[in-house]
């Protein structure tokens, strides 16, 4: 990226933008807080569009139908019709919210009937006070003297009864009965019909233009939010008399066709290097075809490298994939998921629903992969499986050579961080060789990396002893004892610096964080293993109904548990790919490669081609 400034006539700021938008590379910063009425204005149409494209998609989902294609619909056109439907959807939320008062009223009247409150003040009038109740039946309350209660029925433990007085009666010392104004039970079921079926009107007309019009709705949020940028990047220009300036950043490659657009525009513009304590540049990932669903990830979980963070998306493709097969386990869940990953890949259209579906097809890949290697189909015991099934006795249900898995899995996948530093600064290191003391602060450094990734693999070590075997720590194999030995002596010439204290300090803790590192990828086991456990019960549970001997009742009873059993199975699986297998790509892999995630995206001014005319 390069950092640049440009600078051009005030009055001409509107038609520099639309060139930069044109041009589709350049990342603005604003220099002063934007704002301008209509920006607010474009903020709110945002808003409302965003609310009336989420109701219309909830009404497609609903039809279960697929929006025509869009057709040619100009700016206004559809800017009006975006404000009309928002002005209704939220009167209908007004009708929905008045629907429930409504059949509150309702349920307020059943135990009284239908009658007028004209009634009771007509008694009023006549020297008979009378007063509505209701009250705990076993507490009611103490009755002025005189007073005379008629009960009128009960319900759910509750008494409703009017009190009645020839003397006037004290409302605030009486538990009175919550009652609605008009007091006719037929006026409120006349309202709620005709509240419903304006309910069932206004959905079916959702519908109607969901289908018809929600593809143009979707393509109009998308140039309402280049608006959006477009007058963000006006309204945060700095101003000096007639000059305004306009700072951001683009990519290297791009420089010289922004010093051709500005030089034919009569701009002047400064670009410079970005400076190291620049927080604002943005992260641009160039990430490979195969590797492209590795932005997936990114985007779901909101994360992204910053700008002088490296770019890890390769290893989180791999090592999510291999965990969410571990996480997961189950060669028959594999081979539903790769069969419906297949089949919506092929029925996709679209670059990012096509990468999306790339990423589900790899995942449910491994799993397959997996779940046959440890020979395991829906939990279905290995003894009642087919011999030729067992294509790797040496994983199938043995618990120990899985731990041993994971914690290998562990200490390669930390230690390959480390390798991965080391190489960089041992890249650095040539650069350097003209700078005696960055020479040798690089090499120090690559040398304090590898002494890490010793350490890693000591870790494994004792984790293999201590969790896979049992043993105790002074059982620790010669070879792993020198991996210590040499791992701890390089981290401490090379990897700590003496000079801060707070360093040296914190040091006896980062060696104990190393190990329980290695030590967190026992997720892996333990997570799958909690999966065999729950569907095998569910097995047995559903298998236990064939005691009975009751088929008509025994057969769908056992489809119905199993069914309903696998699919909780499968959602706290997913679930544990979400939590386990993210972490240990954003926190114990992040640690040792000293990642933050700290990344900005980049959003550069752009335009794109649409059937819509602009407003503008």
């Amino acid at each position: 990226m390069e950092k640049v400034t440009l600078a051009c006539l005030s009055s001409e700021r509107q038609t520099a933008l639309k060139q930069l938008q044109e041009l589709g590379t350049f990342h603005v910063v604003p220099m002063t807080p934007p704002s301008s009425e209509e920006l607010d204005a474009l903020r709110r149409l945002r808003e409302q569009t965003a609310k009336v494209h989420s109701v219309l998609r909830s009404a497609a989902s609903a039809g279960k139908f697929a929006p025509e294609p869009m057709k040619a619909f100009s700016y206004a056109e559809t800017e009006r019709l975006v404000s009309s439907l928002f002005a209704e959807i939220e009167a209908s939320a007004q009708a929905e919210a008045e629907l429930l008062q409504v059949r509150r009223n309702q349920t307020l009247l059943e135990p009284w009937g239908s009658f007028s409150k004209e009634s009771l003040e007509t008694l009023r009038r006549h020297g008979l006070n009378a007063v509505l109740c209701a009250s705990p039946k076993s507490h009611r309350p103490q009755l002025p003297k005189g007073a005379v209660v008629k009960d009128i029925c009960m319900a759910g433990g509750t008494a409703y009864y009017a009190v009645f007085s020839t003397e006037p009666l004290d409302e605030d010392a009486l538990p009175c009965a919550q009652l609605p104004e008009n007091t006719s039970i037929a006026y409120w079921k006349e309202r709620e019909k005709s509240l419903v079926q304006s309910a069932a009107e206004f959905d079916s007309k959702l519908q109607t233009i969901a289908k018809k019009h929600l593809a143009e709705i979707e393509k109009f949020m998308a140039v309402l939010e280049e608006h959006v940028a477009f007058a963000k990047a006006r309204d945060g220009m700095g101003t000096s008399r007639s000059i305004s300036f306009l700072r951001g950043y683009i990519p290297l490659n791009q420089i010289d066709t922004l010093r051709a657009v500005a030089q034919r525009n009569g701009w002047a513009i400064r670009y410079e290097e970005v400076p190291e304590d620049d927080t604002d540049v943005p992260t641009k990932l160039e990430i490979a075809k195969p590797f492209r669903m590795a932005q997936t990830i990114f985007d779901f979980v909101g994360i992204l490298p910053g700008y002088r963070e490296h770019d890890v998306s390769v290893c989180m493709v791999v090592f999510l994939s291999i965990f969410c097969g571990i996480l997961v386990g189950d060669a028959g869940y594999g081979t539903i998921f790769t069969l419906l990953a297949l089949y919506f890949r092929l029925k996709a259209k679209g670059e990012a629903a096509k990468t999306s579906l790339n990423l589900l097809l790899t995942m449910s890949a491994t799993i397959l992969i997996y779940g046959v290697l440890t020979c395991n189909w829906f939990a279905i015991p290995v003894e009642k499986l087919p011999s030729w099934m067992n294509v790797c006795p040496w994983m199938c249900n043995n618990d120990s050579h899985i731990q041993l898995l994971s914690f290998f899995l562990g200490a390669f996948h930390m230690s390959l961080a480390r390798a991965w530093r080391a190489i960089l600064a041992a890249k650095q290191i040539r650069l350097s060789e003209d700078d005696t003391k960055a020479f040798l602060r690089k090499a120090r450094e690559a040398l304090g990396h590898i002494g890490w990734g010793v350490f890693l693999w000591a870790n494994f070590g004792m984790t293999r002893l201590l969790i896979v075997k049992g043993g105790s720590v002074t059982d620790l194999e010669p070879p792993f004892v020198w991996l210590y030995i040499i791992g701890f002596i390089m981290i401490l010439v090379f990897s700590v610096n003496w000079t801060d204290m707070g360093t040296v300090i914190y040091m006896p803790f980062t060696f104990i964080n190393c190990f329980v590192d290695v030590l967190s990828y026992i997720r892996l086991f333990a997570v799958g293993l909690s999966g065999l456990y729950i569907a095998n019960s569910f097995n047995s549970m559903a298998m236990g109904l064939h005691s009975l001997n009751m088929p008509w009742l025994t057969i769908p009873a056992a489809v119905l548990i199993l069914a309903l059993g696998h699919l909780l199975n499968v959602s706290l699986a997913l679930m544990g790919v979400l939590v386990h297998g993210i972490r240990l790509n954003t926190l114990e892999f992040s640690g040792h490669m000293d990642l933050s995630w700290s990344g900005k995206r980049y959003k550069p001014l752009k335009s794109t081609e649409n059937d819509l005319s602009s407003s503008n």
